[in-house]
């Protein structure tokens, strides 16, 4: 997917959505930004919650699709998708889709040679984003008493855009995030809350990543969970125990602590999310997707896929070829 073209600056795309030419009327701090609709359905937020650590929280409804371009930084970007069909890829020698979801907490590497490019639809989208060097990721695992040398995902010393972690919320992310409300309190309040859960929402994600980590040290459920391939995921999770000699009980403690979900829940929704991604991808059959990730019926793949996307198999192919088009 080409996202290149006609593309804003974060700072030209602000000036687009608030229409204002210059940086908005109300007095903020340097490296604060405060915009909000009257109707409230337009808000972008961006506060610094200390010298090496910002976050940022947008909430969009867009009468046509943007493409915004993040420029290159030596920040790790974590990202919450709260809604939306957001897309985006790095940019360098070779282009690389972010794999972005809704539900899910997105950490990547910086990308200091080309930086990313994010494609906003039409309608619309929300994310919390908070961006932090390395340096702080060390200091903040230190105040966690974490060892992010040696429990923590690999990739931390990456400069590339590369995807670290791309997991579905805890329950403890989730709660944060439903309790963040910026549109309903003053300008100020907006970035207190902002930082305030921003803060929360690094501490609560570097807790279940890092220490999971250590916890998950050899398994291979996560990596397979991991896995770009359908086939990659198994059907049945007495596969699972077989590959990895881990016992079920043991693969549902790390499940339930990684993930928040049972292992057989985990291993559907991401045969789903795969064969959704073969769907909007390439041009084979749906019931040749549907045998790849463990449904023999095509009915009953159908009715799985849309109990967790809303929509059916042929939707999300048209839905796509539309998306491409624009």
């Amino acid at each position: 997917m080409q996202l290149l073209g006609q593309a804003l600056g974060e700072s030209a795309f602000i000036q687009r959505l608030s229409g204002r030419p210059q940086a908005p009327a109300s007095p903020a701090p340097a490296g604060e930004f405060i915009y909000r609709s009257a109707d409230r359905q337009n808000i972008f937020l961006r506060t610094a919650i200390d010298h090496e650590i910002s976050a940022v929280f947008g909430r969009f409804d867009l009468d046509r699709p943007a493409r915004v371009h993040l420029q290159p930084g030596s920040r790790f970007l974590l990202t919450f998708y709260l809604a939306g069909n957001i897309a985006g890829e790095t940019i360098g020698r070779r282009a690389r889709p972010l794999d972005l979801r809704t539900g899910y907490a997105h950490l990547r590497a910086s990308n200091e040679r080309g930086g990313f490019m994010v494609g906003l639809p039409a309608g619309a989208a929300s994310f919390l984003q908070i961006r932090l060097t390395p340096a702080a990721f060390q200091r903040i695992a230190r105040d966690l008493q974490l060892d992010c040398d040696h429990d923590g995902p690999p990739g931390l010393d990456a400069h590339d855009g590369s995807v670290l972690v791309n997991a579905p919320w805890s329950g403890r992310e989730q709660s944060i995030l439903e309790g963040f409300a910026p549109w309903e309190a003053s300008e100020q309040m907006m970035l207190h809350a902002l930082a305030g859960r921003g803060a929360e929402l690094v501490c609560a994600f570097m807790n279940r990543v890092f220490r999971d980590a250590h916890a998950d040290r050899g398994e291979g459920f996560t990596r397979m969970l991991a896995g770009r391939s359908v086939r990659a995921v198994p059907a049945r999770l007495k596969s699972v125990e077989n590959q990895t000699g881990k016992a079920r009980s043991t693969l549902w403690r790390i499940s339930k602590a990684r993930h928040g979900e049972s292992p057989a829940r985990m291993m559907r929704a991401r045969r789903l999310d795969q064969a959704m991604l073969a769907l909007r991808s390439t041009d084979r059959a749906v019931t040749d997707i549907a045998l790849e990730a463990g449904w023999l019926c095509p009915s009953k793949f159908a009715a799985a896929f849309r109990r967790r996307f809303g929509q059916s198999p042929s939707q999300a192919r048209r839905l796509a070829a539309v998306q491409q088009k624009a």
